[in-house]
């Protein structure tokens, strides 16, 4: 009989207990949820900001090592350097190299920058960009090293991509010189 008591009393609604939350209990989950939005949208606009600066570190780097290759390859391969047609010691520079095919007929490479980025062009037909679009040279020269056994180039490049700026250098000697 007891527990038969006991179980209709559990049952009736108590006056004193109130379903839902009180205003307190609303604000401080309110504000725990603002706190955790906030973190979280701190944490993406951080993730965001370091993916932009890998996206443009690894443009300068792939436009730059493929720029230099291309450059030294072609600089290692030639015979002179045209100097009445290149402007070396200042910036933009332009290299006009002398060589030959495998056939033995005479060839030029031409190296320049036009609208921020370095072109290439082969007997004056213009073969293309060497660097990608969203990177800016802001510096290309070339300089000129004699010995009086050989010819060697410095390339010296600044290259811009997003907020990052990077230099590069390198030097190739000319294989025909020596």
């Amino acid at each position: 009989m007891i527990k038969i008591l006991n179980n209709l009393f559990s049952r009736i609604p108590s006056p004193t207990r109130r379903k839902g939350f009180s205003l307190v209990e609303t604000v401080v989950y309110i504000g725990m949820v603002i706190v955790i939005l906030v973190a979280l949208v701190n944490m993406l606009l951080s993730m965001s900001r370091a993916y932009g600066y890998l996206k443009y570190s690894r443009h300068l780097q792939s436009s730059a090592t493929a720029s230099i290759d291309r450059m030294v390859r072609d600089i290692r391969n030639s015979v002179s350097i045209d100097v009445a047609q290149s402007t070396l010691d200042s910036n933009p520079g332009i290299l006009m190299l002398n060589t030959t095919t495998e056939a033995g007929a005479a060839q030029t490479f031409q190296y320049y920058i036009s609208s921020g980025v370095i072109h290439v062009k082969q007997d004056g037909v213009d073969l293309g960009p060497l660097s990608l679009p969203d990177v800016i040279v802001n510096s290309l020269i070339f300089r000129k090293i004699e010995t009086g056994i050989s010819q060697a180039v410095k390339i010296e490049m600044t290259l811009t991509a997003g907020t990052r700026t990077a230099n590069f250098y390198d030097t190739a000697i000319l294989r025909g010189s020596y």
